[in-house]
């Protein structure tokens, strides 16, 4: 992924930009896996378990995330209502972001909220830690009964499992969010910054 990902710069960006988890980052449901101890794979950008399951990021996820670190004062949120958290805690901690230095996802991300439960909790919970209101905040998930935090102002995006979520998605939802949001943001100087480095 490039800049020229983005065909077209959004008028406004979200203040934080939420993911779940299964079927949105990553194929699998982890709490249906085998789960830790893993260990990490480089040649594939994987964590591998005792028993051989293979846990990898959808094909666009790494530069989708790369590419938010990109944007003027986005956070990165994670929404998860996993059964088995701390296996979460355990893949985010170990899967990487090629393009940002090959970090792992969890150094990219300002905020977690992972655990059973209705994702209501969440987002309150995202918005109280953080200070940012629910109507500025971008989500995307996998499963339709997930969009009742439309209900906090949440802008929600349901995620193909499939394919997880695509440049062209992406795009489309950003763009979606600034036209749902009225007021224009003008503050675009350095919108690609150079520690973003994307292939």
């Amino acid at each position: 992924m490039t800049k020229s990902m983005l065909k077209k710069m959004p008028s406004k960006f979200p203040k934080m930009i939420v993911f779940d988890l299964d079927y949105t980052l990553w194929p699998d449901w982890i709490d249906c896996t085998n789960g830790p101890p893993y260990t990490y794979d480089e040649s594939t950008n994987a964590v591998v378990n005792t028993t051989g399951e293979y846990l990898g990021f959808f094909e666009h996820t790494a530069d989708i995330i790369a590419l938010i670190k990109s944007f003027p004062d986005t956070q990165i949120g994670i929404a998860s209502r996993t059964q088995t958290p701390e296996w979460a805690k355990k893949a985010i901690g170990l899967l990487r972001i090629p393009g940002l230095d090959n970090t792992p996802l969890v150094e990219n991300v300002d905020y977690l909220e992972i655990y059973p439960g209705s994702k209501l909790k969440h987002f309150k919970s995202l918005s109280e830690k953080s200070g940012i209101s629910c109507s500025d905040m971008l989500f995307f998930d996998d499963e339709s009964r997930n969009r009742e935090v439309c209900k906090l102002g949440v802008h929600f995006v349901h995620v193909n499992t499939r394919t997880g979520i695509t440049p062209f998605q992406f795009e489309n939802a950003l763009h979606a969010f600034a036209s749902n949001s009225g007021a224009k943001q003008t503050k675009m100087d350095g919108f690609f910054t150079a520690k973003s480095k994307m292939k």
